[in-house]
């Protein structure tokens, strides 16, 4: 595969038994980007789909026509806090050592904890895809999903942020629910309200992260063995970078004037 893709990073991680544990990498093109980007990245690990049900790991960012890019990915056997500081450090190897400014995650107790152990000092903030995803499945009601959804990107004071959570949970009755206090208690990953001024790029609305998963699920999917995962998992990454390139050129068209209208003024 190395022959394949020019530059390429990868390290596989074995168990006592020789077996397959954890495969990481990243080839020329996205270790580029991420010296030019790589100040904010999205850690996902939601998605699984592959013959062995392996969880697949995304390192992701954006670029400068604010489309989303792949700077790494991994296949694990396991969502441990130990696998994910692991993952971690190859990123940090790969990358030359540059540590993320942001760093954006689904909210997982083990990411949080790999998170606070390889970048202590790094800006850490839920993406809001996922706790979207998670505000249906532990509150289940649309509506309340709908204002929640509102709250967290609105853009206000945090004396209003404060007073429309309280008047929200209120509304439906859930100051007693533990999810709920939770997710209060950490208002400061997640809400506009305690983050704005800190920067995150484009990570902002549930669209992007929900855009990615659509595009490798065109790619990817249950029957492929390891290689044949890998391989059609860089087609996606190509797929990403041809929507890149024709950005480029289209940039360096500009867009015509109108002289006549420009001197009629």
């Amino acid at each position: 595969m190395r022959l394949k893709v020019p530059q390429l990073y990868f390290k596989a991680c074995h168990d006592s038994r020789g077996l397959l544990r954890n495969l990481f990498w990243s080839d020329g093109i996205s270790q580029l980007d991420y010296q030019l980007f790589g100040n904010v990245i999205a850690f996902d690990a939601t998605y699984k789909k592959n013959k062995y049900s392996c969880p697949l790991v995304i390192f992701s960012g954006i670029n400068h026509h604010n489309q989303t890019i792949i700077f790494a990915a991994a296949l694990i056997v396991d969502k441990t806090t130990d696998t994910y500081i692991l993952l971690l450090r190859q990123l940090m190897f790969a990358m030359k050592g540059k540590t993320p400014t942001s760093i954006i995650t689904d909210g997982a107790m083990a990411i949080r904890n790999a998170v606070r152990e390889v970048f202590s000092e790094v800006r850490h903030r839920l993406c809001s895809w996922h706790l979207i995803r998670n505000v249906t499945s532990n509150v289940g009601n649309s509506s309340f999903t709908s204002k929640f959804r509102k709250i967290m990107l609105g853009d206000y004071e945090i004396p209003v942020f404060k007073r429309k959570w309280v008047q929200l949970i209120e509304e439906f009755r859930l100051e007693d629910k533990p999810w709920v206090i939770n997710m209060y208690e950490e208002k400061h990953m997640w809400a506009t309200a305690y983050i704005r001024g800190k920067f995150f790029a484009g990570f902002r609305t549930t669209s992007r992260c929900e855009g990615l998963h659509s595009v490798v699920a065109r790619y990817v999917g249950s029957r492929y063995d390891l290689t044949s995962f890998v391989e059609n998992f860089q087609r996606c990454v190509a797929h990403l970078r041809f929507k890149e390139f024709n950005a480029d050129y289209e940039s360096t068209r500009g867009s015509w004037i109108n002289a006549g209208a420009k001197h009629r003024e």
